[in-house]
């Protein structure tokens, strides 16, 4: 019988672990998803009939159960920077081998997405978490390893740079003709995405198409302007890689077009990868995820509120070449799982 490392987080995200679990299932141990919010969850599916989704908590509730009577497990905890629900949780991780994975990149206590019911024994029990019972940490990006080791006493052999990996089915390019100035997007469809800039834009010129997946409190205004303007298209949410594949392999340009809140930024853009594993060029806000994956010599980095001169450079000049082409795939090998799985070796220590 395998080994276990348990991933436990409020909601569950496999995709973010592809790397974690090639290196794993390499040396004879089995990746477990469990969630914590129970409670919540189960009140949820009630609510909705969500009946699998009911049944599943029994399943985490066992878990965490059985945490208050182990030892030793295995344990990388996912959990928002500053959650008040830290000190419950590690009551009952109290005795377990913790790691905290975070794609959080600000540190200093001032922008985060948990702003309430911060107080002090809050924020002294997020300290003692990071700084005493952490065996590692866990980052999704450089930026976040260095807010962390500099605002905190971390020694930084004790925190590790994972980022995100790519699902294996993006490892191999589909060969399509791409569309002249053809762009897309693909993620939710809500304010913070900048969907409503975008659409002002392309209504605004015939000259580049843009197509849109993905669904979201925005879908009814995206709609509305693919019916109105041909050089709009959406096609609402695709499922399975390789269909996203082969949208994205007949495109130039993944266009993201982020813009930050109170509570959130672009902390990682998994699409990106994605995209420039097909040789689609990225343009993308300077926002810390972005901004780290994204070079020059193959992508497009603009401040928040550039966007629409940004766009028409990118028509003015020749921007697309299969030059830059051939550097986002050769940048994306970066992010394969075999790549990526020894930054996560740290789980493997006794």
């Amino acid at each position: 019988m395998p080994k276990k490392i348990y991933v436990l987080h409020k909601n569950g995200a496999p995709s973010h672990y592809y790397a974690l679990e090639h290196l794993a299932s390499k040396n004879g141990y089995k990746i477990a998803y469990r969630e914590f919010s129970v409670f919540s969850k189960w009140y949820k599916g009630i609510i909705k009939g969500n009946w699998k989704l009911v049944n599943k908590q029994f399943t985490n509730a066992a878990f965490m159960l059985s945490l208050i009577f182990s030892k030793n497990k295995k344990v990388v905890l996912g959990i928002a920077p500053f959650d008040p629900k830290l000190k419950s949780l590690l009551r009952v991780l109290k005795g377990h081998q913790l790691y905290y994975h975070t794609s959080w990149t600000y540190w200093d206590g001032n922008f985060h997405p948990k702003k309430k019911k911060n107080t002090p024994k809050v924020m002294q029990a997020w300290k003692s978490f990071l700084e005493n019972h952490c065996q590692h940490i866990f980052t999704v990006n450089e930026q976040g390893k260095s807010q962390l080791t500099h605002h905190y006493t971390i020694p930084k052999l004790a925190v590790s740079v994972v980022y995100h990996a790519l699902h294996p089915d993006f490892e191999n390019q589909l060969i399509k003709e791409r569309k002249r100035n053809s762009f897309i997007y693909i993620g939710r469809l809500t304010p913070e995405k900048g969907i409503e800039e975008l659409l002002d834009f392309f209504t605004s010129t015939s000259d580049a198409t843009l197509t849109i997946i993905g669904d979201g409190k925005m879908a009814p205004e995206v709609a509305s302007a693919s019916k109105s303007h041909p050089n709009i298209v959406y096609k609402g949410y695709v499922a399975g890689k390789e269909a996203l594949k082969k949208e994205l392999a007949s495109h130039q340009y993944l266009v993201l077009n982020s813009k930050k809140t109170e509570k959130w930024e672009e902390l990682f853009g998994i699409i990106i990868i994605e995209a420039m594993s097909q040789g689609v060029l990225p343009v993308a806000t300077t926002h810390s995820g972005p901004k780290e994956i994204i070079d020059e010599s193959f992508g497009y980095l603009f401040e928040e509120g550039k966007i629409t001169s940004t766009l028409a450079k990118l028509l003015t000049v020749s921007s697309f070449t299969g030059e830059k082409s051939n550097n986002a795939i050769k940048a994306s090998k970066n992010y394969t799982i075999e790549a990526l799985s020894d930054n996560w070796k740290a789980i493997l220590q006794p």
